[in-house]
């Protein structure tokens, strides 16, 4: 068969791509084999079940592979990988996956995973916004974080700059799986999930914590007292802010039920809440006219 570097003339790329698959399909077998010969049963119970105690939310770089780092097989870890390790409340691919893990899987630990020398978050401190493509629209999201952090961040150069920012997003994301529905409706309903912030060091493969284990709303703010990470106060003090509004809202909206309830609900002080809070108000009205 050719090879991939073969220089033969009427050599297609077609015939280099088969020798390529051909090379992994072959290690796909060893690896099978050498399973098999160290656990003859390794398989069948990958078949009669999967019971994974972590979710991964990591990055799609090839450099970070989550089970290995991890030092676990397959069936302990169910993974979501996506550029820049970002875990949105708009992806739906996330989000479903979070909702499978926690509420079919029983997962017991959530992990939210950056790395330091991340691409997508070195984009988000030098790609202009107006370069073309998908990639550059969907940093969008770290470059919202560079920008809450712009005064920490302007205080540092180059890969230290990097290293900081992936840091913060990592926070952020974290900040928005305590916040996700999935993860609230498992903390009402007592169902264990602790959330893990982390970032891997490609220089020496060694996981830092970033966060301690945090279980409830509780435990995120009071991290935060003790946190020297910049931005982590911040984001805590908006979770307190987010739940206390909605509860006020919702009380209110409960014993008057009218188009005019949302806006009875807004205090002086409710009306400086965040955008996400005054959204999740209109939600629940527009839920009562139905």
């Amino acid at each position: 068969m050719c090879g991939p570097d073969c220089t033969e003339a009427g050599c297609s790329p077609n015939c280099s791509a088969k020798s390529e698959v051909q090379q992994i399909l072959n290690s796909n077998k060893s690896w099978a084999q050498t399973q098999v010969e160290r656990d003859p049963a390794f398989f069948q119970r990958l078949v009669n079940t999967q019971t994974p105690q972590w979710l991964w939310i990591g990055c799609s770089d090839s450099r970070v592979p989550a089970n290995e780092l991890l030092g676990l097989g397959p069936g302990e870890v169910f993974v979501q990988r996506n550029v820049g390790n970002l875990a949105t409340h708009k992806d739906m691919n996330v989000m479903s996956c979070m909702e499978y893990a926690v509420t079919v899987l029983k997962v017991k630990h959530i992990i939210v995973c950056g790395h330091y020398g991340c691409g997508a978050v070195k984009g988000a401190l030098t790609l202009p916004c107006k370069a073309p493509g998908l990639v550059n629209l969907w940093i969008q999201d770290i470059r919202d974080v560079r920008d809450k952090n712009i005064e920490v961040l302007h205080k540092l150069r180059g890969q230290a700059q990097v290293d900081k920012l992936v840091e913060l997003n990592v926070m952020r994301q974290v900040f928005n799986v305590c916040t996700s529905p999935t993860v609230q409706q498992a903390w009402d309903a007592g169902q264990p999930v602790a959330v893990h912030g982390l970032v891997y060091a490609l220089s020496d493969g060694i996981l830092k914590p970033l966060t301690p284990p945090i279980t409830s709303l509780a435990d995120f703010e009071g991290f935060s007292h003790d946190s020297e990470l910049d931005g982590l106060r911040h984001l805590s003090l908006r979770v307190l802010e987010h739940m206390s509004f909605e509860r006020q809202a919702l009380r209110t909206l409960s014993m008057d039920p009218s188009p005019d309830a949302v806006e009875k609900a807004l205090s002086p002080q409710t009306k400086q809440a965040s955008p996400l809070a005054v959204a999740v108000t209109a939600d629940a009205s527009s839920v009562r006219k139905l």
